[in-house]
């Protein structure tokens, strides 16, 4: 009987070793944060060059003006992780956003190879949970991203989502103006306000005596009337800032949401 127990104690423990061991290796797999630094790592060469570099510009300048994180990974292989907890590992062990605000977001991608499915998922830190809610992430991975990644244009679709992300976080426009569709002010709203103005002007014109000729001219204000582009680039133009100086420390609850194609 003696016997037994110990081959049972010792099979046990065994067992007990190799679960450790595998746990540790799949921890070890995770890619370690970059040296130096980036907001924009592409393991999979999915990206050109090019790309990588107007998207880090971009989330650089945004980090440098709100201290808020937004990290972009691609890669081949989630190591037997969940799409889920393989983001929410990289925003932990990673450090994405600032400690103690926890203003994080964890973009990872992992692009459709063969007859395996392309995988997505957007993980949000404690901080930015409450601009970025669990089904605002859904929309934006089932409306920016998914249908640009089914044409293989990855970048079309990371830039939509980091576009988005940006404004809510930034107060550009509120979860429900995205979620019901908004965007911006409609053309017949405008349309009817410059004809308001016009009648107006003429109106004004019909009471008053002017002698002599010569021109006059109607000023509109238009700058202010540009319907919101949610897919679009956010801001335009050339980004500024240095480059990244490293991850604050901020951590994760698991928020989000994924998708696949």
């Amino acid at each position: 009987m003696k016997t037994i127990e110990r081959h049972k104690l010792a099979l046990l423990f065994g067992l007990l070793l190799v679960l450790l061991t595998f746990g540790t290796t799949l921890k070890a797999q995770l890619p370690s944060p970059p040296n130096p630094p980036r907001l924009v790592n592409d393991y999979t060469g999915t990206l050109t060059a090019h790309q990588v570099n107007v998207l880090e510009h971009k989330l650089v300048a945004y980090n440098d003006s709100t201290s808020t994180q937004i990290l972009v990974l691609l890669v081949d292989d989630l190591q037997g992780y969940s799409v889920e907890q393989y983001a929410t590992e990289i925003g932990h062990s990673w450090g994405v956003g600032q400690q103690g605000k926890n203003n994080g977001a964890v973009i990872l991608v992992k692009p459709k190879k063969g007859s395996e499915r392309g995988q997505v998922n957007i993980n949000t830190g404690y901080g930015i949970e409450e601009y970025v809610t669990d089904a605002t992430a859904k929309r934006i991975i089932e409306k920016e991203m998914i249908p640009a990644f089914k044409e293989d244009d990855y970048y079309t679709g990371i830039d939509n989502a980091v576009n988005v992300i940006m404004d809510l976080c930034s107060g550009k426009f509120t979860q429900d103006e995205y979620t019901n569709g908004g965007e911006g002010i409609p053309i017949w709203l405008i349309l009817i306000f410059m004809i308001a103005l016009i009648l107006i002007f003429r109106s004004s014109n019909g009471n008053q005596n002017y002698s002599g000729g010569g021109t006059r001219t109607i000023w509109i204000p238009m700058g202010g009337f540009g319907g919101s582009s949610f897919g679009g680039s956010s801001g335009g133009g050339s980004f500024g800032g240095g480059g990244f100086g490293g991850f604050g420390g901020g951590g994760f609850g698991g928020g989000g949401a994924s998708g696949s194609w």
